[in-house]
């Protein structure tokens, strides 16, 4: 039943693969295949230069509809949906997808230059629309600032990013920016179709590290990187959440960037408990998938504390636990998650935790999850009735989008 829930949701849903030009750009072609296979009506816009890379009629052939290559309407043209390729089916669109999308591509979108008919379709999208897309350039060109900071504005308005990946590249150097492939991209598009009941209700997400001070420069902390966090958030927004983010630092590109999400940036522990104390009340379900440092100076010092020979011998003192502290003011119907992270005996220490913390389910995972881009996952919930659920070795957006599943069908009933 489940396969088969997914595979309708894009039945009918009309789709616009903008294609860009790249290497990656004969990947498109199979996303338009598969996007086919699955039900949706595809309609493909390829910019000038992708059509370098892959002819029209490839698209063609496996949409089953002629490939908009220009803003101009072709000789002869009749019908109103002819003469303005740039708005229709621009205008009626469920989703736009954008692959490869590169450096200029995505300069373009983000800066609303609509010079081709890739760029000027994204122009003439309905609000209802939603909005993907998939880089894919030269790493370097990847962590340039100025691709960062489109990429950023993208997603402040809304837009959805899938990928890049790590990986050999076209140009044949390794590293961040290979294009997402098919099947992976597909799947996202089915999942995110998929209705979930979470729209009009709030949700409440810790993330990242917690910095606990020692003096005026060093501090306690780990190595988390707000990556499940941030997949966490997007899904809660893909499924139609209003989210508060309460996050520890993290890099700038972990955090997650949509207008449906708060973000609340804090440092400690202490600073944590407080920002989701002040959220928890208006939320229908909380997250708690932080890496809270268990442990603190006793007496943080106000000025940088001198290297000694002899070394030197540190109190510490307890952190306070935001997940026990929070849920414990759960009111009936509010749903709280928490993330358990062992090395060994997992099931039975999730179990305790869950348990002691008033959780209504917990995410066990392994080491190999902490700053990665995936990790072993298994769901426990309260129920003495159900056996653990082991998603097994699944990338974090595919965690995140499985627990906010569960999520809404819990807060259903």
């Amino acid at each position: 039943m489940q396969y088969i829930r997914r595979m309708s949701s894009l039945n009918s849903r009309k789709v616009i693969l903008g294609v860009g030009g790249g290497v990656a750009t004969y990947k498109a072609v199979a996303v338009a295949s598969r996007l086919r296979q699955a039900g949706a009506d595809v309609t493909v816009a390829m910019t000038p230069a992708a059509q370098q890379f892959v002819g029209p009629l490839s698209f063609a052939a496996v949409t089953g509809r002629e490939a908009r290559t220009s803003v101009m309407p072709p000789p002869g043209a009749d019908s109103v949906e002819a003469i303005y390729p740039h708005l229709y089916p621009a205008t009626a669109a469920d989703l736009f997808v954008v692959l490869p999308a590169t450096a200029d591509l995505i300069a373009k979108l983000a800066h609303g230059i609509g010079d081709d008919i890739v760029a000027l379709s994204a122009l003439s999208l309905p609000p209802s629309c939603r909005r993907y897309f998939c880089p894919a350039m030269n790493c370097e060109m990847w962590q340039h600032p100025t691709v960062a900071d489109n990429v950023a504005r993208l997603e402040d308005r809304g837009w959805f990013r899938v990928g890049p990946e790590s990986g050999a590249l076209g140009c044949g150097m390794t590293g961040v920016g290979r294009m997402t492939e098919p099947e992976a991209i597909v799947q996202r598009l089915i999942e995110d179709a998929i209705p979930l009941s979470l729209g009009g209700r709030r949700i409440a997400i810790t993330a990242g590290p917690t910095q606990e001070r020692i003096d005026a420069v060093r501090f306690i902390s780990n190595p988390s990187s707000g990556k499940m966090g941030r997949a966490l958030a997007l899904a809660s927004v893909s499924a139609g959440a209003q989210v508060d983010y309460v996050t520890g630092p993290v890099a700038d590109a972990n955090l997650p960037r949509h207008p449906s999400i708060t973000t609340h940036s804090v440092t400690s522990a202490d600073e944590m408990l407080v920002a989701m104390q002040s959220c928890f009340t208006a939320t229908a379900a909380a997250i708690f998938a932080a890496a809270v440092g268990d442990y603190k100076a006793s007496s943080p010092e106000a000025q940088k504390l001198p290297k000694t020979p002899e070394g030197m011998t540190l109190q510490l003192a307890t952190t306070p636990d935001v997940a026990a502290t929070v849920s414990a003011e759960k009111r009936d119907g509010q749903v709280c998650v928490g993330f358990a992270l062992e090395s060994r005996d997992g099931v039975d220490k999730a179990r305790c935790k869950l348990a002691s913390k008033n959780l209504d389910a917990i995410v066990l995972n392994d080491l190999a999850s902490v700053a990665g881009e995936d990790g072993t996952y298994t769901l426990l919930t309260r129920s003495d009735e159900e056996a653990p659920t082991a998603w097994g070795h699944i990338g974090k957006p595919a965690c995140a989008r499985r627990l906010i599943t569960w999520i809404s069908d819990k807060l259903d009933g």
